[in-house]
């Protein structure tokens, strides 16, 4: 038996039923299979959700509960990633079915690496993390001498309506030509990031007065659990197609590109996943593969809350590309599960929670974007929770358990008191009388009012509240109202049974998926938050019986 899981990452419910006739492979898998709206759990943020989806259990005892996982001794600044494998108490699907000597490929997971499992027929990848924080944002370099991971790259404009670039790469010094306009790449690039040596891989768009150097992905070997795996990948995909991950929205939002670049990057991204996943499918042995595509997120996120034509036929632009990943998949396995983590709400405004707290002088700036850790009494980590800096549970904590209700009970009251149009913008928000354990918050956020999104972000010349900017910021957000953004799909499609008829459930949740699966590969000791779907483990068993028998 082979089982492929495609995950389309904010694939949302209440978009899909709107368009679903304009998708022409989805479409025929729900006339052919089994569709059904697919509840997230909460907060519907997409590594909660993952991971909720990975191991069958809901956040609170799969422990990923939240973006940042904060656990006794360690510090406000330091917390546990969500994006990291040490962040589950619990084991995901994939080690269950490698304990049983079946093969299993994760081509891109949040909690997949770093390996801790280090199994036999588990190959682990997760693209995400050729990332480096403060090394892999885009940039732009100008006519003259630029400095690139520190490195020197020569910029020379042409009379010709171009540039000359000269750059370091891994075999030392390139020169190339691009016409004014043109994209070009990928590029394989050498620089510093730091203390390390790393070769990266990168994109050119040249423009009228600069070019614009798209964000780096490093050959760092920490997205892969198998080193000839990872190198053949770079080799024949990478060095090919580049590493675009994301559409490049920090980029975007910072005026550093346009949205027609932001676009491209969408393109990129897409042939990436394209290419890479049919790689892998193609060169690894497996009988559980679990595929990732990030671009319907990518683009809701930017472009939902914009009531045009314009910004629709963008959505749904990376909706038939949702489309096409699929379809690319469907000859690789007799039964697929497409899923999706959550759903999508517009948002007209953001609310910066860290920033509310900085004027009740309970967070203190140290320059214009970085936090004074030493004296800042709170924090809104992301996933709807502030922890108090308190002394002798956070590391280089500050607050005594004394001060520990009083500055509660300030901040619930400011974040009540917030308000806008004379209406709170927080719906629903529960403190603790005592300090939390770990990995919860010690005031959460359990509802935000329609249109208002959530940051963590902080900077000096930052409101509390802001208005969103079409095509420049976020417009669509997930996690916290319990609406459309908590329904995905799922579709089950199956190349030797019609389900259409036979599968009659009215709704599924995003935890019964992993429990379904091993009860597939006929694992049926692991109890889990999520249930199987009976019915369907009724039929194949019933194929199987029938097949064993002759």
């Amino acid at each position: 038996m082979k089982v492929l899981l495609v995950v389309i990452d904010g694939l949302s419910f209440s978009v899909f039923e709107r368009i679903k006739d304009k998708l022409p492979v989805m479409k025929d898998l729900i006339e052919k299979g089994f569709y059904s709206k697919l509840e997230s759990v909460f907060p519907s943020l997409t590594p909660v959700a993952l991971a909720s989806l990975a191991t069958g259990f809901n956040p609170k005892n799969n422990g990923v509960n939240s973006s940042k996982i904060y656990l006794k001794n360690s510090s406000l600044d330091k917390p546990l990633s969500a994006y990291n494998s040490k962040a589950l108490k619990v084991n995901p699907i994939w080690v269950y079915l490698a304990k049983e000597g079946y093969n299993v490929l994760v081509a891109s997971f949040p909690q997949a690496l770093p390996d801790r499992w280090n199994m036999e027929g588990l190959v682990l990848l997760d693209p995400y993390r050729s990332r480096i924080r403060k090394c892999s944002d885009g940039k732009v370099i100008r006519s003259g001498e630029n400095k690139v991971l520190g490195k020197i790259w020569l910029v020379e404009s042409r009379h010709n309506n171009g540039y000359y670039v000269s750059y370091s790469s891994p075999s030392g010094e390139k020169s190339i030509e691009i016409s004014k306009g043109d994209w070009y790449g990928p590029i394989e690039i050498y620089g510093k990031c730091g203390k390390n040596e790393l070769t990266g891989i990168s994109f050119l768009h040249a423009r009228e007065d600069s070019i614009y150097l798209s964000p780096v992905s490093f050959y760092n070997k920490e997205w892969c659990n198998k080193p000839s795996i990872m190198e053949n990948v770079w080799n024949y995909v990478s060095l090919k197609y580049g590493m675009m991950l994301d559409g490049d929205y920090p980029s975007l939002s910072k005026g550093i590109i346009t949205f027609e670049e932001y676009m491209k990057t969408i393109d990129l991204t897409f042939d990436f996943f394209k290419n890479y996943t049919k790689y892998l499918l193609d060169n690894i042995k497996w009988d559980l593969a679990i595929t990732y595509l990030p671009i319907v997120d990518n683009l809701q996120h930017l472009l939902y809350g914009i009531d045009d034509d314009k910004a629709y036929e963008y959505i749904l632009k990376g909706y038939l590309m949702a489309d096409e990943f699929i379809k690319l998949q469907l000859d690789y396995a007799p039964l697929i599960f497409i899923v999706s983590d959550h759903g999508i709400e517009k948002i007209k405004k953001r609310v910066y929670v860290n920033k509310l707290l900085e004027k009740m002088n309970i967070l203190k700036l140290r320059s214009e974007d970085e936090i004074d850790w030493s004296k800042t009494k709170a924090y809104y980590v992301g996933g709807g929770q502030i922890r108090i800096n308190l002394r002798g549970r956070e590391n280089r904590g500050i607050v005594s358990i004394k001060e520990f209700p009083k500055l509660v009970k300030r901040i619930v009251k400011n974040l009540e008191n917030l308000k806008d149009e004379n209406e709170q913008i927080f719906t629903s928000i529960y403190a603790n009388e005592v300090p939390s354990s770990d990995r919860e918050g010690d005031i959460t956020i359990m509802g935000v009012r329609r249109y208002y999104g959530i940051s963590s972000m902080v900077k000096a010349n930052q409101e509390v509240l802001e208005n969103v900017k079409p095509y420049v910021t976020a417009t669509g957000e997930h996690g916290y109202f319990r609406e459309n953004d908590l329904y995905g799909i799922v579709i089950i499609y199956s190349k030797n049974n019609n389900f259409k008829n036979i599968l009659r459930i009215n709704s599924l949740r995003i935890i019964d998926i992993a429990p379904t699966i091993l009860s597939l590969f006929r694992i049926n000791n692991v109890k889990f938050d999520g249930v199987p779907i009976s019915k369907l483990i009724e039929i194949y068993e019933y194929s199987r019986n029938n097949i064993e028998k002759g």
